[in-house]
């Protein structure tokens, strides 16, 4: 059974802070510090920590070593790209849909512009899919509307490895 026992803090005179120790488990012993935070930062800190169960000082460690890991720069990068991406892959596949059911000059041009903007910003050949676009505003096929979506799965899988964090030499053994 681990015993928690702590002792009353002790203050000091002058600008120093207070030392409150606090002995956990087998003699181990921890030494508190004060820092100065304003009354708002308190309370929200002191919310938060209170909604999730946990101590303010754990809710403030972990609040940090998560800030610290997202914002790294390799992870805020690679998340970026992946969103970006998936954008990209999005847009294009809500432009062909709409082209598909409205079959206009308008959706027709959009689907080409979106298309063209995939090709020349992420450097995916969407050649094949132009073409069907193309083949498609000629002659309304179902076959050509099924070989457009299956482009477009193909031009979503290659943006999503794009996206993918690129693996070293150690992570893969």
């Amino acid at each position: 059974m681990n015993s928690q026992t702590q002792t009353n803090p002790t203050k000091s005179t002058g600008k120093s802070t207070v030392d409150v120790t606090q002995a956990q488990g087998q003699g181990q012993r921890t030494v508190w510090k004060l820092i100065k935070v304003p009354d708002r930062a308190y309370y929200f800190v002191s919310q938060r920590a209170r909604a999730r169960r946990m101590p303010m000082w754990q809710f403030i460690t972990q609040a940090i070593d998560f800030y610290e890991t997202s914002m790294s720069d390799k992870v805020v990068a690679d998340k970026t790209k992946a969103q970006n991406n998936s954008y990209y892959a999005i847009k294009l596949a809500m432009a062909v849909a709409e082209y598909i059911h409205r079959h206009d000059d308008k959706s027709y041009e959009n689907a080409r512009k979106i298309a063209l903007q995939v090709r020349g910003r992420k450097h995916v050949n969407v050649d094949t899919l132009l073409q069907l676009i193309d083949m498609y505003r000629q002659r309304r096929k179902k076959s050509y509307a099924r070989a457009m979506v299956q482009e477009l799965v193909r031009i979503n899988v290659e943006l999503m490895m794009q996206g993918q964090p690129q693996q070293t030499p150690q992570q893969t053994g």
